[in-house]
């Protein structure tokens, strides 16, 4: 009876931090613009997930469980997914420092390849970007591992006019 009362409660502690984790996240996405508060809530129901089954394979534990089975079978899983979702892993990673950086913002002009284009779409996978009339999605993990150059549109205006 004590090993369900100690599963009991280091499961709901779990479930707790993961709300207390929560309301912070959502706090500081409330406080910040929507891009970046897209961010905080991606953090936020990944971190209740993963807290919520850490806490649910610590309480399987206390009951006399043997999960070591459990945890190398999700390390493998874990190892192929993450093989499987390299690129969009990445470009998720660089999206959200994009966000957070603020390295472009919507409206610029900016050079990626030898292309220039205006941002008119930045999402936590790709940009869009406006090329005469075209719209080119680029991944986010490009961007960050390319030479980018950002036009600034009154440098570009008067050397056009002369």
């Amino acid at each position: 009876m004590n090993a369900w009362i100690s599963a009991a409660v280091i499961f709901a502690a779990f479930i707790v931090l993961s709300l207390i984790f929560r309301a912070i996240f959502n706090r500081l996405g409330r406080h910040s613009d929507a891009s970046t508060s897209e961010v905080f809530r991606l953090l936020a129901n990944s971190q209740q997930t993963i807290l919520i089954f850490i806490g649910l394979v610590l309480a399987l534990s206390e009951l006399g469980f043997d999960i070591s089975a459990l945890v190398a079978g999700l390390g493998l899983t874990g190892f192929a997914v993450g093989l499987a979702l390299k690129d969009a892993i990445s470009n998720l990673v660089s999206g959200m420092m994009l966000v957070v950086y603020k390295t472009i913002e919507l409206g610029n002009v900016i050079e990626l390849s030898g292309v220039r284009g205006e941002v008119i779409n930045i999402n936590l996978r790709y940009i869009t970007l406006n090329v005469e009339g075209v719209h080119h999605l680029i991944p986010n993990a490009i961007l960050l591992n390319s030479k980018l150059a950002i036009i600034d549109p009154k440098t570009t205006l008067s050397s056009q006019a002369t």
